[in-house]
């Protein structure tokens, strides 16, 4: 017994042993962060100093070196994100996740965003082309010290290559795609043209514009063909945090006449899909000429959104209709060609062998093309007419990179200006702010001028009758300086009168929360009084929503069926939409706006096609069905006896008490709002993977919701997750840089080890910010000294 007893206690030990040694080996993959490093590649020394939260300030007496430690410091923090990030922007995603990424994979590869970030490069700027190759060279700096690689490359068996400066162009066509496209909604429009006819696809989706040939178009587009698409774009949104109908943003620059200081004040909160780790990386670099502080990309050289030492900006979503679907007639002698204008023209077809994880020969793709673009619809198999994307941020001559370098360096708006129009997508609104006091605004980017049509729908792409004739004019691009009201606000909503001479698009988000950051900034602007930072960080941190103040009325209007559905309408009499964690009426509120949907379509869009139109176009239309006498979507015809909306709310009411009381049990006073509403912080790839999701997901209870200025939106598909947040927020006080405050949504650190990999997810929740320290003197923390080797 005793020998037993010690070969079990030996064992024990070995194994502990084993485990602490595997710690141990993986522990040393977090960064180095002080000491002297010597890098091949450097003009001179670099400092890194990184803050107690892990924002590195990088001093270099170059840029070229600064860019270089920007990489580095990338690699050093972010590396599986790098590579889980390239890897999809060339569809390579199957080679380490195997078949189950392959349709995925076929996607990418046809759109082609590597091959177009190949082409772009000949158009860039020589400037730009050294920074991005001083940027790669920094990170496979890193890669070749031979570092212990995160977790992720252990468990997936992957070793990452060179970073190439089509690394990162490619992310680059990725961020656009996240932020600059309509494509999904052309295939919705077209599959509920289908299902409930032309009238009432208007009235589901309102800017839909009644144009008999385009429907002609859209009801040859195939249902399996436009099914197979959002399918795919599905997965793109739930499987890569890519894209979404909730990406959007808040900005607002004050202008000096209502702040405390005399100078303006700008704010900025970008909506994007949350993800762990974060999209974005706070750095400062600083060289002989550029120095800015602000949100990075990993993956890319330069401060996206932030300050220099002179200018402040930051970006919007500008949601031009940039994508355009066309529909293409195939010879059926020679199934790759296609008519254009009575003619048969060859596609182009490019060979892409795709590298299954598992399987013993690549599967050989053809991405095939029309003058249009790709023929994406060939994923979905083969269709009689499939159809082809035509994208702006396709083209060859894409100088976007250039832009946003050239912000970085800009001194005034002439400057700012001068920058814009290097830009191509995704088109954004940018407000401005100067030290002198000025303040701006301008939505740069490629924005098409139809021959016929406004990209709404699928069109007939065998002759010219909806070709892109040119772009709206830089000098016509919609644009303000110093306006008389003082201040500039943006969210997502129209940005131009209705006389504005171009279409830009018909999808301008609701403007809810644009109408409650103009209220609180008269509000706290009037009577003399001036607005301060730490009043604009109640403006981020506001969670009254303006949706809910609109449709509430109509919700009180509802004759309770019994006990239970008083006690919920009494949480909502003196109720403001005022959306906290701690909120009763929150969550019956939201519960009721989801059923109500639900109901009131679900007699007429069947199968996925209803989760496809929640999930891209929440029933913004129901405030109009509510208030109609005449409407017919409120009787649902699989029943009888005809049902009036009033009897469709009360239903939809009970169904959203039987949800709650599911979910959180018979006691109303405990249904808290935070309680379902949770913020999901989802990692790639591992949250898919139940043994693994325990280690490398997050989720924070939260308030707010779609409309709330703390934008909050929830997820219909997974009730009431949130998967769409406010990715950064930055308040920048152009009398005072050293007061200016950022934040982002996780951590710096991208490993699961790294104590930086989690630890801003509270403190974003609660809007609370890190001080956005500019210049040698006031970083401060562990010194990292890069020098040549």
């Amino acid at each position: 017994m005793r020998l037993i007893r010690n070969i079990a206690i030996i064992a024990v030990l070995l194994v502990l042993l084993i485990a602490i040694g595997g710690f141990v080996y993986l522990r040393s993959s977090l960064p180095k962060i002080e000491g002297t490093t010597k890098l091949a590649g450097l003009d001179g020394q670099v400092e890194v100093v990184r803050d107690a939260d892990g924002v590195p300030h990088i001093f270099a007496a170059t840029d070229h070196d600064a860019y270089f430690a920007l990489g580095y410091v990338h690699a050093q923090d972010r590396m599986w994100q790098l590579e889980f990030q390239r890897r999809v922007g060339a569809g390579r995603l199957s080679e380490v996740l195997g078949e189950a990424t392959l349709d995925t994979d076929k996607f990418l590869r046809t759109l082609g965003m590597y091959r177009a970030a190949e082409a772009a490069w000949p158009a860039l700027s020589p400037q730009s082309q050294a920074t991005l190759q001083a940027y790669a060279d920094g990170i496979n700096a890193w890669l070749d010290e031979g570092h212990t690689l995160p977790l992720e490359f252990t468990i997936l068996g992957d070793k990452p290559e060179p970073w190439t400066v089509y690394d990162s162009l490619a992310w680059q066509k990725l961020i656009a795609w996240d932020l600059g496209g309509n494509y999904d909604t052309e295939l919705l429009r077209a599959r509920l043209i289908q299902a409930v006819g032309a009238e009432r696809a208007a009235q589901l989706m309102p800017a839909y514009p009644r144009d008999g040939t385009t429907i002609l178009a859209a009801a040859q587009l195939s249902p399996q063909t436009a099914d197979s698409l959002l399918a795919i774009d599905t997965f793109m949104q739930t499987g890569l945090n890519l894209r979404g109908l909730d990406i959007g943003s808040n900005n607002w620059v004050i202008g000096g006449s209502r702040t405390e200081s005399g100078l303006p004040i700008v704010a900025n909160d970008p909506h994007l899909g949350a993800r762990i780790p974060s999209i974005w990386y706070l750095a400062e670099i600083q060289g002989d000429k550029v120095h800015a502080v602000g949100a990075t990309f990993p993956g890319l050289p330069a401060v996206v959104i932030g300050h220099n030492e002179d200018i402040a900006w930051g970006v919007t979503n500008l949601g031009p209709d940039v994508q355009d679907l066309y529909l293409e007639r195939i010879n059926p002698k020679n199934l790759n060609q296609y008519e254009v204008n009575g003619e048969w023209a060859d596609m182009t077809i490019v060979e892409e062998p795709i590298v299954v994880k598992g399987e013993d020969k690549p599967i050989l793709w053809a991405a095939r093309s029309t003058r249009h673009g790709p023929l994406i619809s060939d994923v979905s198999g083969s269709a009689a007419m499939p159809a082809a994307m035509r994208w702006t941020a396709l083209d060859d001559a894409d100088t976007t990179m250039d832009a946003f370098l050239n912000i970085n360096y800009a001194t005034n708006w002439d400057e700012f200006v001068a920058a814009m129009q290097f830009y191509i997508a995704p088109s954004q609104n940018f407000v401005f702010a100067d030290r002198d006091g000025n303040i701006g605004y301008f939505g740069p980017g490629h924005i098409p001028i139809r021959a016929k049509g406004n990209g709404m729908l699928p069109v007939p792409g065998w002759t010219d009758d909806y070709e892109w004739e040119g772009w709206i004019p830089f000098e016509d691009l919609p644009q303000a300086f110093n306006p008389e009201a003082g201040f500039i606000a943006t969210a997502n909503n129209r940005v131009v009168p209705k006389s504005y001479p171009y279409f830009i698009t018909n999808e301008w988000t609701p403007p809810y929360r644009a109408q409650r950051i103009v209220e609180m900034i008269e509000d706290m602007s009037s009577n003399g009084e001036k607005i301060s930072v730490d009043d604009v960080a109640a403006m981020q941190a506001d969670q009254r929503s303006a949706q809910a103040r609109e449709l509430l009325p109509l919700l009180l209007k509802v004759e309770p069926a019994n006990e239970r559905q008083a006690e919920a309408l009494s949480y909502l009499q003196d109720w403001d939409g005022t959306t906290p964690t701690t909120s009763i009426a929150t969550s019956i509120y939201q519960a009721w706006l989801m059923h109500l949907g639900q109901i009131i379509l679900e007699d007429d869009l069947h199968g996925d096609l209803y989760d496809e139109f929640a999930s891209r176009h929440h029933a913004t239309f129901l405030n109009n069905i509510l208030t109609d006498p005449d409407t017919v979507w409120c009787d649902n015809y699989l029943s009888a006896p005809v049902e009036t909306c009033a009897d469709i709310a009360q239903q939809a009411l009970g169904r959203a008490l039987d949800d709650l009381q599911e979910r959180m049990g018979k006691n109303m006073s405990k249904w808290e709002w935070g309680q379902i509403h949770r913020t999901q912080y989802p990692h790639n790839p591992f949250s898919k993977v139940p043994a693994l999701k325990r280690f490398f997901h997050r989720e924070i209870p939260n308030g707010g919701d779609k409309y709330t200025v703390n934008v909050a939106p929830v997820d219909y598909s997974k009730p009431y997750l949130q998967f769409h947040v406010p990715s950064y927020r930055e308040i920048i006080d152009m009398s005072d840089f050293a007061g200016s405050l950022f934040m982002h949504t996780t951590g710096q650190s991208g490993n699961v080890l790294s104590p930086h990999y989690d630890d801003l997810i509270a403190r974003h929740q609660a809007v609370e910010y890190l001080p956005m320290n500019f210049g040698r003197q006031a970083a401060g923390g562990s010194n990292l000294v890069l020098r040549p080797k």
